[in-house]
């Protein structure tokens, strides 16, 4: 029997030893050249864009001799006003690919020796990388659509004659479901949103998935028109069996495997306010799962480098600008208010909105 991809030497092309092994200039070198990679790794100026720039020999910063602004390897990327060398940054971005069903922010604390502010924000900047990727898919060819929920089980009475039912059945508004597309191909890619209910990504799912498709859905009724907006619907009902008469939704049940390994193994919880971003993280997981972790390291660093920077990720444990504040008002508020009516609540938080390049 052939050997698993993961298990063979041709998945380990980095590791956690190389990065630590790497001195401060060397790591400084090697992030320059993956900043710079358009000018053959030299540096550019990131606001008028042209390459006479001079750096100081004090420390790493540049000046531009165009336009007089300074700037660093970090300035305008996800990475900026950073307080971690460049070492520890890389050797984050390794621990972080690593994890095939993520990796905590608690655990990259203690791998980095940083504090948990610190991890968890990092953790949200790399995690926000992997979601600005998958905003980009538009699933075609023959796409599975499958649902999964997360989160939002009713603690159970101690004693059992006050149990009313099954608290993983009784409505509560923090349960979410996460509604995935997946291309079914070598290569694949998937889209994920997170709705309250599998019904309520119908727009989503209209609106990216290309009309062209072929897709493939179990009996729900929340994909029982799609024959009506797609080139071609198939459906398998699963109160018969996994796979009738060669029709399945197997690829996208594994990813969603992934979802409840990483919720109850690594994050153990999963905000709904945040899950739109673990929801992305973990499709591109399941995406990229065929390639290297030296491959993925290149492509999430890349990425972040490219990536403008989270505006609500900047300065995030110290005092909210107001406007944020403002909208996070204003959407706290009305949770509130669908809480009090018992209908599930909006997202509280401007985080847990898709990432976009």
């Amino acid at each position: 029997m052939s050997q698993h991809f993961l298990l063979s030497a041709r998945a380990r092309t980095i590791s956690i030893r190389d990065v630590a092994r790497l001195g401060d200039e060397e790591a400084y070198a090697l992030f320059k050249s993956i900043r710079f990679v358009e000018n053959a790794g030299e540096p550019f100026c990131p606001y008028c864009g042209i390459d006479a720039v001079y750096e100081y020999r004090s420390r790493r910063v540049f000046k531009c001799k165009g336009c007089d602004k300074q700037f660093s390897a970090t300035s305008g990327t996800v990475f900026r006003s950073r307080k971690m060398s460049y070492a520890d940054i890389m050797l984050a971005v390794v621990l972080f690919v690593n994890g095939v069903n993520g990796n905590a922010a608690l655990r990259l604390s203690r791998d980095l020796g940083c504090s948990y502010k610190t991890a968890f924000v990092l953790h949200k900047k790399l995690s926000r990388v992997m979601a600005s990727m998958q905003a980009e898919v538009q699933p075609t060819g023959m796409v599975d659509i499958d649902g999964v929920y997360i989160g939002g089980s009713i603690r159970q009475e101690n004693l059992v004659k006050d149990r009313k039912g099954d608290g993983r059945k009784q409505f509560n508004t923090k349960r979410r479901s996460i509604v995935t597309a997946r291309e079914r191909r070598i290569g694949g890619r998937s889209r994920a949103w997170v709705v309250p209910t599998e019904k309520a990504a119908d727009p989503s799912l209209k609106r990216t998935v290309n009309a062209a498709a072929h897709v493939v859905t179990d009996e729900s009724p929340a994909y029982s028109r799609y024959f009506m907006h797609f080139a071609d619907h198939s459906t398998v009902n699963h109160s018969v069996g996994l796979v009738v008469d060669g029709v399945h939704t197997n690829l996208i049940e594994a990813q969603h495997a992934r979802i409840r390994r990483a919720e109850r193994g690594v994050y153990l919880h999963i905000n709904g306010n945040h899950a739109q971003r673990f929801a992305d993280e973990l499709s591109w997981r399941d995406d990229f799962r065929r390639l290297d972790n030296g491959q993925q390291f290149r492509m999430v660093l890349t990425r972040a480098l490219k990536l403008s920077p989270d505006l609500e990720l900047v300065g995030y444990w110290q005092k909210r600008p107001e406007w944020l504040r403002s909208i996070n008002r204003r959407r706290g508020l009305r949770a509130l208010t669908l809480k009090r009516k018992g209908r599930p609540s909006a997202s509280i938080s401007t985080y847990s909105q898709a990432a976009t390049a």
